[in-house]
């Protein structure tokens, strides 16, 4: 997994591991180890809705789950960790679709930032914001795309 780091660089490779046992739960459906990668008063602004607590936490992704049926994948791309002191947050593109690679052309990429606190030795996500720039002329939102 390529990333760029400013600060920590253990923090920050602590992080990337954090980041791929929260991909594979997701890849997984595993609400539970979703949830265990949290903080308890996790809070997430995403593109329709916000929410706070680790339990309105796991009841959307229970409501999540259905959508995501067969083999899925979290891809990510440009990943930015800045780490130090106990905080961390990292920002890039992602987006879930099929495990096979072959890209779905109507699920657009979106810009995702994590912020992790570190709490008793682990790092666990405190913050979550999902997001598609919106054409303010429009009002209508511009999906992000890159080539294969």
């Amino acid at each position: 997994m390529d990333f760029r780091l400013v600060g920590d660089e253990h923090a920050g490779h602590e992080i990337i591991f954090k980041l791929k046992q929260w991909d594979d739960a997701i890849c997984k459906m595993d609400v539970q180890n979703i949830i265990r990668l949290c903080q308890s008063d996790v809070s997430l602004f995403d593109i329709g809705f916000e929410l706070q607590g680790v339990q309105a936490y796991q009841e959307l992704w229970r409501r999540y789950a259905p959508f995501f049926q067969g083999e899925i994948k979290v891809f990510r791309r440009d990943i930015n960790i800045f780490s130090r002191d106990g905080l961390a947050f990292l920002h890039c593109y992602s987006k879930l679709d099929h495990a096979s690679g072959v890209a779905t052309p109507e699920i657009p990429w979106c810009r995702t930032t994590l912020c992790f606190q570190k709490t008793a030795g682990e790092w666990l996500v405190a913050h979550q914001h999902i997001s598609v720039p919106v054409d303010f002329e429009t009002k209508v939102s511009k999906p992000i795309y890159f080539p294969d």
